[in-house]
């Protein structure tokens, strides 16, 4: 890894890069809110620590040979940590723009006031996933615990080569082999799917992409349900034999459909796609290091079907099923490594002004409940503080106007829903949150 001072960038990562626009910001933010100080040396130190395990933190983006994008990788740079103090009214920090040519794709806000500390970490989706920015956090504050004499045992460093090995996923050579057989069927389908028009979640015209961001960036609507809600679920998948996550999508979709005609959208024959976040890592020697390692999967359902509950959360299971089993998971990545055969074929496609997903899912599962910390009851602490709320904000882009991000956030089921405010007022953002909270209240009474 040491000799090695620049990467391609996968076909994933280069069409997150064109993604990035100023009205639409490729950005994921991720803020842990701790009651108490956290102290600056020492957080310095574990955030310096913590960002050497991960390259792309870091790296520049950079054109070669054809113009091919690559990564410059930086040795010895610690992107600054920003200590803000809170605004009144503003809940979020003032933002530094964010180009991947100029500078590391990561910023780390510290926003103190009011007996509260928040840890805010923006990074550029081009950079890693979601389930990256977790873990850089864990990270982060294991070792401040650490500095500050917890008992506390960061993570192991990746394995080496695990960086060279994030566009194959930790598979083996014979798994590279038959995987892309398996594809073929997978690239057949989607490729269907995407000749079809998708309905966007309201009739709107997409913002000029050169346009600014909206105000507040970003906006939210959240709700948590209780440990005994949340056990109640759970067996409530358990009793009709589904993941949770599928039931979380099936109830989804079925807040989608009754919102919908609740604003007034009756339009039964739209197709509503569901764009669900599927994981790619496999096993590795080692942990992996912070990257996209993850594919969308995409769920098309007319919207005259969202109302008939038992049918939605069968086909959840069986589409969900058939995804893992088949690794269609991987066939978004294959098809944007057949558009790089084309000069200009990835960001042609990722500029294009159409509706690609009506709304995006990712289900991370427990977040924050394992890191190796003390703790208080359930809540984790470090000398001086203890972890009290989180919000996570996966970025929306043209045509798609929400994005939804579903965890377990200290035995409790919580909903982030990031929308865009020029296409959904908060009142409407509201009341999809609250639609969401009476379609699993169903679920859970087994109805």
């Amino acid at each position: 890894m040491e000799s090695k001072k620049s990467l391609p960038l996968t076909p994933f990562e280069t069409y997150l890069y064109h993604d990035d626009v100023p009205a639409h910001p490729c950005w994921q933010v991720l803020r842990l809110t701790w009651r108490g100080r956290i102290r600056r040396e020492p957080l310095e130190r574990a955030w310096s620590a913590a960002t050497s395990r991960h390259p792309l933190l870091t790296a520049l983006v950079r054109r070669g040979f054809l113009g091919q994008l690559k990564w410059e990788l930086q040795d010895g740079v610690t992107p600054p940590v920003h200590w803000v103090p809170r605004s009144p009214g503003r809940e979020w920090p003032e933002w530094q723009p964010i180009s991947l040519e100029d500078g590391p794709g990561v910023r780390l806000y510290l926003v103190e006031g009011e007996g509260l500390t928040d840890a805010v970490l923006c990074v550029h989706h081009a950079v890693c996933d979601g389930l990256s920015l977790h873990d850089i956090l864990v990270d982060v504050f294991t070792r401040y615990a650490a500095e500050l004499g917890e008992p506390a045992e960061p993570k192991p460093d990746p394995a080496p080569g695990a960086l060279e090995e994030r566009g194959r996923f930790g598979t083996t050579l014979w798994e590279r082999c038959w995987l892309p057989v398996l594809q073929v069927a997978g690239i057949l389908a989607e490729t269907k799917l995407l000749r079809r028009t998708v309905a966007p979640l309201v009739p709107h015209e997409p913002a000029a992409p050169d346009g600014p961001r909206p105000d507040g960036w970003p906006t939210l609507a959240c709700r948590s349900w209780t440990p005994e809600e949340t056990a109640a679920l759970r067996s409530a998948a358990k009793r009709d034999k589904v993941s949770l996550a599928e039931l979380c999508m099936r109830d989804l979709q079925a807040a989608i459909g009754a919102w919908r005609l609740a604003q007034g959208i009756d339009s039964p024959g739209d197709w509503i796609r569901l764009g669900a976040a599927v994981s790619l890592r496999r096993k590795t020697k080692g942990s992996w290091p912070a990257a996209n390692i993850f594919g969308i999967s995409i769920i098309d359902r007319q919207a005259r079907s969202l109302a008939n509950r038992p049918r939605l959360l069968r086909r959840a299971h069986e589409d969900m099923s058939l995804i893992e089993k088949w690794r269609f998971g991987y066939a978004f990545w294959m098809l944007l490594r057949l558009r790089r055969w084309w000069p200009g074929g990835i960001r042609a496609y990722a500029r294009r002004p159409v509706v690609r997903m009506s709304v995006v899912m990712s289900f991370v599962g427990k977040v924050f409940t394992r890191m190796p910390l003390r703790h208080e009851g359930i809540r984790p602490t470090v000398p001086g503080a203890v972890l009290e709320d989180l919000r996570a904000v996966a970025p929306t882009r043209p045509g798609t106007c929400a994005c939804v991000d579903v965890a377990l956030f200290l035995g409790n089921l919580a909903v982030y829903l990031h929308y865009d405010p020029r296409v959904i007022r908060r009142e409407q953002a509201t009341a999809l949150v609250e639609e969401y909270a009476r379609q699993l209240a169903l679920s859970a009474k087994g109805e």
